[in-house]
This record gives C-alpha cells, sequence and structure tokens, in this order.
C-alpha cells in the first residue's frame, strides 16, 4: 500500500505531466499555415564539415534572393541556451534580427522550452535512428519529442521566411538525419551536398580551431582522428545522396570547383533554388568578393569575417599532412574518391 507521501509525489508528478501536455498540444495546435499555403524554400548545405559550406552560405547571402540563416541544428543550445554570438556580432538575444523570428514564431523566445526543446532535438536527429526519419515516424518515446520538435521547426522557418524578406532561406546545417527530418517540415526542401577531399577535410579536423562565438570560455571546435573524420565524410556523403530516393532534390557542388569558378557555382545553385536566370548574383572581382555581415546562427568561425574576402583553394594538406596520414585518409576514402573523380581536380 503506497504512504501518503508517496501519493503526494505522484500526484505532483502526474499535474507536472499534464501541464507539460497541455504545453505541447498548444504549441502543436498553433503551429501556423505558410503564406498562401506555400511553403518556404530551403536550401539545406550538407556534408561533413570543413568542406567549405560556410563560405559558400556566406556568397549565397549575398545575393539578392537569398538570407543565411547558418546552422539552424545548433540554434537551441547555442544561441537559446548559451546566448552565443551571432554572425552580426550581437548576442543572439541582442540580435534584432533573431527578435523578430523569436516574436513571429513563438511570441518571445522566451516562451519557448529551451531544455525540453534541445532533448527533443537530441532525441530525435540521430543518425541511428534513420528508419524512423525515412518513414517519418517515431516511435516509441520519440513519438511526441519528434511532433514537438516538428511543430517549432514549422514556426521556426515559416518565421525566418516572413521576417527575412528573402525567397530562399539557406540553413547550413549539413547533418544528415537532421536533413531526414526536414522533410516532414512544411519547407519546400533542396539539398546541396558540398563536397571536397576528404584528405584535405581529414586535416582540417586535426587542427585546433578557436570558436570566437564563444567569447570568454574560449572553447575549440571539436576535433576529429583521421579514420573518425574519413567514416563522417563517407557517411554523410551517402545520406545525402540516399535522399533522392526519397525525391528530395538533391545536388552535389564540389569546393575545389566553387573556390576556382565561383560565378558557375552560384548560377548553378540559383537555378537548382528554382531561380531564373536573370537572378543576380554577387559580384566577383577575380576571386575576390566583398561579404557583409549575416545573420548566421551557428557554423565555422568564417562566418564572422566581413569586408573582402579572396577566395583562394587550401591545398595546404598536400605538403602539411604526414604520408601516413595522407595514405590512410586516401585509403579509406578510396570508393568515393573514385566516384566523385576528385584525383582529377
Amino acid at each position: 500500500m503506497d504512504s501518503i507521501g508517496e501519493l503526494k509525489n505522484r500526484s505532483e508528478h502526474d499535474a507536472a505531466n499534464d501541464e507539460a501536455n497541455r504545453n505541447s498540444a498548444s504549441l502543436l495546435a498553433k503551429t501556423p499555415e505558410t503564406n498562401n499555403g506555400s511553403a518556404p524554400t530551403v536550401i539545406m548545405l550538407g556534408g561533413f564539415g570543413r568542406s567549405g559550406s560556410t563560405l559558400l552560405e556566406r556568397c549565397l547571402a549575398q545575393s539578392e534572393d537569398f538570407v543565411g540563416l547558418g546552422e539552424l541544428v545548433h540554434l537551441w543550445e547555442r544561441g537559446l541556451q548559451n546566448n552565443e554570438l551571432c554572425g552580426c556580432g550581437a548576442a543572439f538575444m541582442d540580435c534584432p534580427f533573431w527578435q523578430d523570428i523569436g516574436r513571429r514564431a513563438f511570441d518571445g523566445w522566451s516562451h519557448v522550452d529551451r531544455e525540453e526543446t534541445l532533448s527533443d532535438r537530441k532525441t530525435v536527429v540521430r543518425n541511428r535512428y534513420l528508419p524512423e526519419l525515412i518513414l517519418r515516424k517515431g516511435f516509441r518515446s520519440r513519438r511526441l519529442p519528434r511532433k514537438r520538435f516538428i511543430a517549432v521547426l514549422n514556426r521556426l522557418y515559416q518565421a525566418a521566411y516572413q521576417s527575412s524578406g528573402h525567397r530562399i532561406l539557406v540553413d547550413s546545417s549539413k547533418h544528415p538525419a537532421y536533413a531526414y527530418l526536414l522533410r516532414a517540415v512544411r519547407v519546400d526542401l533542396r539539398c546541396v551536398l558540398v563536397v571536397r577531399d576528404p584528405r584535405g577535410v581529414a586535416y582540417s579536423w586535426s587542427k585546433i580551431v578557436k570558436r570566437p562565438e564563444t567569447g570568454s570560455r574560449g572553447e575549440d571546435m571539436p576535433r576529429y582522428s583521421i579514420t573518425a573524420s574519413i567514416f563522417n565524410w563517407t557517411t554523410y556523403s551517402i545520406m545525402f545522396h540516399a535522399l533522392a530516393l526519397l525525391k528530395v532534390p538533391v545536388m552535389t557542388v564540389h569546393y575545389e570547383d566553387f573556390m576556382t569558378a565561383p560565378d558557375v557555382t552560384l548560377r548553378q545553385i540559383h537555378s537548382f533554388a528554382g531561380l531564373g536566370p536573370d537572378s543576380k548574383l554577387p559580384r566577383f572581382e577575380g576571386q575576390q568578393i566583398v561579404l557583409n555581415a549575416h545573420h548566421t546562427v551557428a557554423g565555422n568561425p568564417m562566418r564572422f569575417k566581413v569586408g573582402e574576402v579572396k577566395l583562394k583553394l587550401d591545398v595546404a594538406w598536400r605538403k602539411k599532412m604526414t604520408r601516413k596520414d595522407r595514405q590512410l585518409a586516401g585509403l579509406l576514402s578510396f570508393p568515393l574518391r573514385m566516384m566523385y573523380k576528385l584525383g582529377r581536380r
């Protein structure tokens, strides 16, 4: 027989669960429809990091039809929880752009349950749950977190579309599982897989890189071994290509091509996004472009750089990478490198 104390604790626990369920139901019920029944077009940049996706996003955002949002998959911890720096240089909670989005989506970020939303994202956006993501279903304990997180994303992307005033949203989240989840969100999803020579990717991930947005905490970006880098590079590439089997438009962009002929690459992406041949590209002077500040919520430290930037192919790995590491990376990535014809680039 339960004691009075146990009954009281159980009652309080049930009341808390009821309140959480009411809040979740309210969120699900209030999810807005998109303008005129149309879904915002989202270009998601995919692929393993250190492949030039941040610079590509910055260049796209210089076009009048695009707005760069950064890695939205990390908004919940880096922006909402840690209040890290937006690409414009302001703290997330001080950035007018993101505050307007929060107001439109949720009547202010204070109405978002930060811990619950971050927990939902961590629960749902996992490559190990790919079967669920393909079927667009959440099994067992992941069913409600999935519904809640999708409801939040519906409101977020619609608000970003309304607030920015641009036709195309660029999300550089890169995470495959997140791309699969976005199939269930009310957006016109189109994925651009950014591919770089995996030996260059592996070398880049071996270096120490500071995260300036962490301020006084002085955190570094994570580092990966050669084996881990090549595994992730291969897995990410395969998973993004597989999206085409689910009728998600997928385009492959090579870092090496983008860095040597950026205007050609951007024109191809404009067309892929549904824009006509008369859409305006950003202006390049040779290999140089002037970048404005953009409201990217997370990403490579390069997102903070403004002013004149020269696009230069980074092949430091050819000289600075040890022969052993270079051979290991080359061997592990051989099948996909041959498919991409990276040896000829």
